[in-house]
């Protein structure tokens, strides 16, 4: 039998929330190894490609020097990701919302969900793919989910139990719980 060519679809906000909130180490967020998560959630096997989504940090004018350090981080984290030809890196935005003062400042991601669907459907009618793993918490991708399901692909969810959408689990066809314990095996080392 063949392995089955797998994709998988990271939504880096959803890892940093996780990394920062449930998977944390106290007020350390946890430091995952990229390099082992897809094999880690493929069962053991390299997929095909993995697809992370991202936007780089939001910088003020002029730029604040926490604001700087963070978006160098992240630049060094995503030029190591994408030394892997394997990986392909699609970056959102940051938008900024809200009044004129910090304080009521808020930051949305953009782009990113809309990059993830068009990989997604593209992927699953080109045929490029047999088998799809999300791994995200968001509703807006179901439209997609279901439109690669009509295409033949099979559609598997990697969640944390407690921040997902239930109707996004209901439209893959099934769903892999990314489990505390598991994830701090993955731990960068």
């Amino acid at each position: 039998m063949t392995a089955l060519r797998t994709a998988i679809f990271m939504d880096g906000a959803y890892l940093d929330h996780l990394a920062q909130g449930p998977w944390a180490e106290g007020t350390r967020p946890l430091a995952l190894d990229m390099r082992r998560v897809p094999k880690f959630l493929n069962g053991g096997l390299n997929p095909k490609r993995v697809f992370y989504y991202h936007a780089l940090p939001w910088v003020s004018e002029p730029p604040l020097p926490a604001e700087h350090h963070l978006r160098a981080q992240k630049e060094k984290f995503l030029a190591f990701l994408a030394a892997d030809k394997r990986w392909v890196l699609r970056e959102g935005r940051v938008e900024r919302r809200g009044g004129h003062r910090p304080g009521d400042w808020i930051f949305e991601q953009k782009r990113t969900d809309v990059q993830m669907a068009v990989d997604l459907t593209r992927l699953a009618w080109r045929g490029e793919i047999d088998r799809a793993i999300l791994v995200s918490g968001d509703s807006d991708l179901i439209p997609a989910v279901e439109d690669a399901r009509t295409a033949g692909i099979r559609v598997t969810l990697a969640c944390h139990a407690g921040s997902i959408h239930r109707d996004l689990m209901t439209a893959c066809n099934e769903t892999f719980l990314l489990l505390d314990t598991e994830m701090r095996q993955l731990v960068r080392r």
